[in-house]
């Protein structure tokens, strides 16, 4: 950000600036209010080239690619193969915005009532179509199609851990296990964990 602070007026008085002067800088041991980003705005923007991207062409397994990473979101794009799916997770206390680049996906969630059961919604994503969704969503991902499918993922603040959950025969979610994730740079290309 420029600040311009202009000399003195021709006549001798001085000119205020049209610009605020920036903000003081907090001392050693402070903390920075985290600035509020548009999760979906920055899924819809790289789902316009994401079916350009070789590695998720002609996909026999999902398959994912990193596009982005900062202090603030990570973004990805995940190809599905026919019969592609996960099972049922959440993103820990990542907030998230899914879109469809091509293709259509099934997304099923899952959340508890009051009386324990869970009650289940499903979702069919078209090419275009989007989801965004707090911390703690528990949903799965499928390409019940005969074509591919290519989606791009959004998280915010950026992934630390993820739940994986089955429903039992009572109709009630468990937890099965938690990944724990290793944060991913700047200049990564890929990464071990699976960030649908």
């Amino acid at each position: 950000m420029a600040v311009a602070y202009p000399g003195p007026e021709a006549d001798g008085e001085h000119a205020s600036s049209p610009n605020p002067p920036a903000p003081l800088l907090p001392g050693p041991g402070a903390t920075l209010p985290r600035r509020r980003i548009d999760l979906l705005a920055i899924a819809e923007g790289f789902a316009v080239s994401a079916g350009s991207i070789p590695e998720l062409q002609d996909l026999t397994e999902r398959s994912w690619i990193l596009l982005a990473v900062t202090d603030l979101f990570e973004a990805w794009a995940i190809g599905w193969p026919p019969g592609g799916t996960i099972q049922l997770h959440d993103h820990g206390p990542s907030a998230g915005a899914v879109v469809v680049a091509s293709g259509a996906l099934t997304e099923t969630t899952v959340r508890a009532t009051d009386q324990g059961v869970a009650l289940i919604q499903t979702h069919h994503l078209e090419a275009g179509d989007h989801r965004v969704f707090g911390p703690h969503y528990v949903h799965d991902i499928s390409n019940d199609q005969d074509q591919q499918a290519l989606s791009v993922h959004v998280y915010g603040p950026r992934l630390a851990h993820m739940t994986y959950y089955e429903l039992d025969r009572r109709g009630r979610l468990g937890a099965t296990r938690v990944e724990e994730l290793e944060p991913v740079g700047p200049f990564d290309t890929t990464a071990t964990h699976d960030p649908s």
